[in-house]
């Protein structure tokens, strides 16, 4: 929709003039029609309809280019182990690696996590996970939950990284909104210590 927005924009730019005009839903009862009529079969419409059907996008795909490839993260190790055996030259750090790796597979060159309660969860490395962690608690539709409600939404999403508990309590704490607004606990800080009278 962005590169919809920003041809639209282009192209008002080419014009004089130009007015743009919010119509109410109630009185826009052609235009959805023909949403309607994009989405339903073409063969049964009369023959004084004029359809027109587009087979390529009006808006240009951007190309996108590749700027860094290899990065090295928690995921490097098992991915070699389970594409090409290859292990590293410690015992101890090897045998944890071919432990690690009966809970992973690989499929189309992306690490997943074997989950018993639901579908295979994707790996992710440090970067994308701390994306995630602000999408799902401060985006558009994040409700400003705690770490528990975030690392949930992100299971069910189908997401895995290790340390995704701890993670989400730090980045939490960083979250401005959360912080100022949070309700105030009345209960005291320490336990009462009750004191008998002589």
């Amino acid at each position: 929709m962005a590169s919809y927005l920003s041809q639209a924009k282009y192209l008002i730019l080419q014009f004089s003039s130009c007015k743009v005009i919010h119509i109410k839903r109630s009185k826009n009862k052609s235009a959805e029609a023909l949403s309607k009529l994009a989405s339903t079969n073409f063969e049964h419409l009369a023959k004084d309809i004029r359809v027109e059907i587009l087979d390529r996008m009006s808006v240009p795909q951007n190309q996108v280019l590749v700027i860094q490839t290899g990065v090295e993260s928690w995921m490097t190790p098992i991915m070699a182990y389970l594409s090409s055996g290859i292990l590293l030259e410690e015992k101890v750090a090897a045998r944890k690696i071919r432990h690690k790796a009966l809970n992973y597979q690989m499929q189309e060159g992306v690490l997943y996590r074997r989950y018993f309660l639901g579908p295979l969860l994707r790996c992710v490395d440090a970067e994308d996970a701390n994306y995630l962690i602000r999408e799902v608690h401060e985006s558009i539709c994040g409700l400003h939950a705690g770490s528990r409600m975030v690392v949930a939404k992100l299971m069910n999403a189908e997401y895995y990284w290790p340390g995704m508990h701890m993670e989400a309590i730090q980045e939490i704490r960083k979250c401005d909104s959360c912080q100022r607004r949070a309700p105030n606990t009345l209960r005291p800080k320490n336990e009462l210590v009750p004191v008998t009278s002589a």
